[in-house]
């Protein structure tokens, strides 16, 4: 009798142990920054490798331009900035400052598609002109400043 006394007291101290080092809370913190549900990283990522790249096009003398390659080149950024788009579009965000940022990588894909077409133009022409990055550059800058600002989770 005494035994199995003894024997539920250990396994009584036992569960109270256990059970007590359950209730210690984990101090887990929380993200503060607002939620992004696409991927801004790689468009971003996908954004500076076009801008190298066209880059290097347009720093090329226009009589060493292969134009058909590169007319396809630049065309596939286009592609990869409408796919961007149409995910985007579709995209509702539950905060006003992550969907401003949408609508900012909205403008920036839109800017680089219309810098791509006036490309496109110069490059069939063999113009010496380039047409004009600044705002483009501008607004990527904007974009990739303000990244770290969200955190990315998938829907």
């Amino acid at each position: 009798m005494n035994r199995i006394l003894v024997t539920l007291f250990l396994m009584t101290a036992i569960m109270m142990s256990l059970i007590g080092c359950g209730a210690t809370s984990s101090t887990e913190e929380i993200d503060p920054r607002p939620v992004i549900s696409f991927d801004a990283g790689t468009i971003l990522a996908d954004a500076q490798n076009h801008q190298i790249k066209m880059l290097m096009l347009s720093s090329l003398p226009m009589d060493t331009v292969d134009v058909a390659g590169a007319v396809e080149e630049l065309e596939g950024f286009k592609a990869e900035n409408d796919i961007y788009l149409d995910e985007l579009n579709g995209l509702k965000q539950k905060e006003a400052t992550s969907e401003d940022y949408k609508m900012l990588l909205m403008e920036y894909l839109q800017e680089e598609n219309d810098y791509i077409d006036k490309t496109i133009e110069a490059v069939y022409a063999k113009d010496l002109s380039r047409p004009s990055r600044f705002s483009m550059e501008t607004l990527y800058a904007r974009a990739n400043e303000k990244i770290a600002r969200f955190r990315y989770e998938p829907k």
